[in-house]
């Protein structure tokens, strides 16, 4: 039997080369697949004050069951670049200033606040620095954070929408 006339095949003609370096190969485009795509769509780090966030979380009840004895309610509209709000509830005087915080419930990059101004009565006015969509939490603090309002909302609104105390 001579061996020298037999022809060899090139490594990657061999159906057992690819079997042995196929999932090898295969691991590496998934994993550089994965590392693109968690670039891609970063969403931060954790706080390093996360514990003291979550114990604050205590004071965040007493805002509201404070919000609930002064009965508070607000009705927000978003009309075209202006906010106008409607605060009522047993205040004794209406604040001449406050803010709405818009928070994007997964990326907190895209959080912003809108000043309001005190007009009349229980009525608010504020400039939109851009138009919300999707979902988002919307807050609305007293001018100490003494009072807390918050709800969720899916942008853009059909309606007004509407505030309450948030209930534990």
């Amino acid at each position: 039997m001579n061996l020298s006339t037999s022809t060899k095949k090139p490594w990657y003609k061999e159906p057992l080369s690819w079997l042995a370096f196929g999932p090898a190969i295969l691991g590496v485009f998934s994993g550089l697949t994965l590392l693109v795509v968690g670039n891609i769509n970063y969403d931060g780090v954790v706080h390093e004050d996360y514990y003291k966030e979550g114990r604050a979380i205590n004071q965040s009840f007493e805002r509201d069951r404070y919000a609930e004895e002064l009965d508070l309610t607000a009705s927000l509209r978003f009309v075209s670049n202006q906010l106008h709000l409607d605060l009522s509830g047993q205040l004794t005087s209406f604040p001449e200033e406050m803010l709405v915080l818009m928070e994007n419930p997964t990326r907190a990059n895209q959080d912003f606040s809108i000043p309001v101004q005190h007009l009349q009565g229980g009525r608010y006015l504020g400039n939109l620095p851009q138009q919300p969509a999707n979902d988002w939490d919307v807050k609305l603090y007293g001018p100490n954070k003494e009072w807390r309002l918050h709800s969720r909302a899916h942008f853009p609104l059909k309606g007004p929408l509407e505030m309450r105390p948030s209930s534990h």
